[in-house]
């Protein structure tokens, strides 16, 4: 099946707010505030994504489980000045397969979601098989946001 993507720019969700200013490591009230607002959106999207479709979150290459604090995070989603961002994949499935790389999820997963941060912090993907159940529930969930459909590339 064609994987495709969604990106899902931080926007949406701090509608007052220059999101293009994100920093993990700024203090300004206004960003915290912002940052705060997209902690606790994902938290909750993520809940209610593992909830429907009985899902857990696994790194690539690791069969622990993944808590949602740890992809609901400062240190996933957003960049940092001080340090480079580290690009991040995370798998959500029913149960830990492993993978290889990017490009084996990409030809071996059948079901599930892989979710990665954008490299300047503004926004998450989220990749999944193309008219899936998890393509469409994310569409409708996500209908009152602008979203941007994104290629998959296996980096």
């Amino acid at each position: 099946m064609k994987k495709i993507g969604i990106g899902i720019d931080y926007s949406n969700i701090c509608k007052d707010y220059n999101t293009s200013y994100l920093d993990r490591d700024n203090k300004d009230p206004a960003t915290t505030k912002c940052m705060k607002q997209v902690l606790t959106w994902t938290q909750g999207f993520l809940s209610e994504l593992l909830e429907h479709f009985g899902y857990t979150i696994h790194h690539l290459h690791s069969v622990t489980p993944v808590k949602i604090e740890d992809v609901a995070s400062k240190r996933f989603l957003f960049y940092s000045l001080e340090k480079e961002i580290t690009l991040q994949s995370y798998v959500i499935q029913k149960a830990y397969v492993e993978y290889g790389s990017l490009s084996a999820w990409e030809l071996e997963s059948e079901e599930g979601i892989l979710i990665q941060n954008e490299e300047d912090g503004g926004g998450i993907f989220l990749y999944f098989n193309e008219n899936s159940s998890e393509h469409q529930w994310i569409l409708d969930k996500l209908k009152a946001f602008s979203l941007d459909e994104v290629p998959f590339h296996a980096k």
